[in-house]
């Protein structure tokens, strides 16, 4: 089953209505939601529960071939940006060679974990 309006918009909305106040995160967290709406054919003007309702309608069943190689072929680069942006912020430069060291088998996953772990450390002791 795959949902031609994807359930991250309930994310995206949450996001976009729990902003305490107007600033710079905001004005984000809303442009982010109302692009993810564009992209998808949904206005986004909808309330939360008009949103539920039209993601979980848009409810088709597919093959797995066809949910990888053809709905998502254009997201996984964005994806992937998004994600490796996100973990970059979190533990910096040194954590992404570290990563790199394990995706061609030249650590250990203890060893990865002994990194993120350390470069946590840091991070606290410094904030």
């Amino acid at each position: 089953m795959h949902h031609r309006v994807p359930r991250s918009l309930l994310s995206a909305h949450d996001r976009m209505t729990g902003c305490a106040e107007l600033d710079g995160a905001a004005l984000q967290a809303w442009y982010d939601f109302e692009e993810e709406c564009y992209r998808h054919g949904v206005s986004p003007d909808l309330s939360r529960e008009e949103l539920e309702v039209v993601i979980e309608g848009s409810t088709v069943e597919i093959s797995c071939e066809e949910h990888r190689r053809t709905i998502h072929a254009a997201d996984w680069p964005r994806w992937g940006r998004m994600g490796g942006l996100r973990v970059l912020e979190l533990y910096g430069p040194r954590y992404f060679v570290a990563l790199a060291h394990r995706r061609w088998h030249r650590i250990a996953p203890e060893e990865l974990a002994t990194v993120r772990e350390r470069l946590r450390r840091v991070r606290e002791a410094a904030s």
